[in-house]
């Protein structure tokens, strides 16, 4: 979560108050420490009281800000604040009440689900340092399963556990970051320091990423288009979550796995595809999903939207981005696209679009006061999920689902920003005319 705020705020914005940022870590870390100290004495009220306001918070501010949003908004806006709010009522119950099950119950199928899928994923994609990222599933299976035991803990110390450790993650990957920002040239992107390297997705450019311009409104918007592989297969034998993230199989048990590809007029179009189409039968499928350089193929690079659009179908989900950095972008792109090698799970057309908009949002926050804009984005649930989405695409694979998902987030965090940012520069030039 800390890179993403990071990535948001930009590298120029914190390179001066590298320190700060340190500093921030070494709190995190030190907080950490006094939980579980202070779990010792079995007087874990306040900070089982303080997670459940929290998500009660949350979930209210999800709930008050659906007014007046699209219905597609709304409805997911619904949705959440009505979990974020149950599920602090839950973890707030007094212990006599509840004997501690909400949320033992809560972090035991949390840990259980994310480790599940993150063994599941290492073993299938075999991405670059799976073993670790198996080892780490392990670790949770067998936290879910302590907890839910209540052993070796007792499930009173469930909750500032849990936390210690969120905020120890936390506060060493910012002390990291900030000791690379304060040696990272001026004006070179944040992507390119070792920390945002664990798929060697920006690393291997061809030349290093530099922003040259800054983020702006632009009259072009950047869109970026998705084919869902439910909404791109004919007659699709629907199976909930799966034909919506991962593929969808046609009446005639053909696999999609949809596209997705980014634009913004009038010269650029970002769409990745295999130079010979990928056979999709389900008995090949599982082999394709390998990480692996035996699965890189030769891929190309379609010309524009309307030749992709004739070729195939129209994209049934679109994203719109007004506010970005148009420089970013074009400079990421003339480097990736010197390599059209394509891998479905590594390097295929959800990687360059998901690449593509970080790029082009890096340093759309950068604010005057940056550890307060990281403060609050730390405390906004959009920026949470929206990290959570994106360690998945790093852990296992973008897909046009996923992509698609973390646009809408990325959207919302973002317009905001300007939003706050065009108010501020108002005010500023007020004071000039006076």
């Amino acid at each position: 979560m800390v890179r993403l705020a990071m990535l948001l705020l930009g590298a120029d914005s914190i390179r001066h108050r590298w320190w700060l940022l340190c500093l921030y870590g070494l709190l995190g870390i030190a907080l950490a420490l006094w939980l579980v100290l202070d779990a010792t004495d079995g007087e874990l009220f306040y900070t089982v009281d303080a997670l459940g306001l929290l998500l009660v918070l949350q979930g209210l501010t999800a709930l008050l800000r659906a007014t007046g949003k699209p219905p597609r908004v709304r409805q997911l806006l619904y949705v959440r604040g009505l979990i974020l709010l149950l599920l602090g009522v839950m973890i707030a119950l007094p212990l006599s009440l509840d004997n501690g099950l909400p949320d033992r119950v809560l972090f035991a199928t949390a840990f259980l689900a994310d480790g599940a899928l993150r063994v599941a994923s290492a073993w299938v994609v075999r991405f670059p340092h799976w073993r670790i990222a198996m080892v780490a599933g392990l670790v949770e299976l067998f936290a879910a399963v302590a907890i839910g035991s209540n052993w070796p803990l007792h499930h009173h110390y469930t909750v500032p556990m849990v936390f210690a450790v969120i905020l120890a993650v936390s506060g060493w990957s910012a002390i990291i970051l900030a000791l690379q920002i304060r040696s990272l040239p001026q004006g070179r992107s944040i992507t390119s320091l070792p920390i945002f390297s664990a798929r060697s997705w920006y690393n291997a450019t061809a030349t290093p990423v530099v922003i040259d311009s800054r983020p702006a409104v632009h009259d072009a918007p950047m869109t970026l288009y998705v084919w869902t592989p439910v909404g791109s297969a004919e007659h699709p034998q629907r199976r909930l979550l799966v034909d919506r993230y991962i593929a969808a199989v046609d009446a005639n048990g053909v696999i999609s796995t949809g596209h997705s590809a980014l634009e913004r007029l009038p010269d650029l179009y970002i769409s990745h595809y295999p130079a010979v189409e990928i056979d999709h039968a389900p008995d090949d499928f599982a082999a394709l999903l390998r990480a692996g350089p035996e699965n890189d193929i030769a891929g190309r690079w379609q010309p524009d939207h309307a030749f992709e659009v004739g070729q195939w179908c129209e994209a049934d989900q679109q994203v719109h981005f007004k506010y970005y950095n148009a420089g970013a972008l074009e400079q990421f792109w003339a480097n990736y696209r010197v390599d059209a090698t394509y891998n479905l799970t590594s390097r295929s057309c959800s990687t360059v679009t998901a690449l593509a908009i970080e790029s082009a949002l890096e340093g759309t926050l950068a604010s005057s006061r940056p550890m307060l804009t990281l403060l609050r984005l730390l405390c906004d649930a959009n920026v949470w999920t929206a990290a959570i989405l994106r360690r998945r695409g790093a852990t296992m694979a973008w897909t046009p689902g996923l992509v698609l998902d973390y646009a809408r987030l990325l959207r919302v965090i973002v317009g905001e920003g300007y939003s706050r940012q065009r108010a501020n520069h108002g005010i500023a030039a007020n004071r000039e005319t006076a």
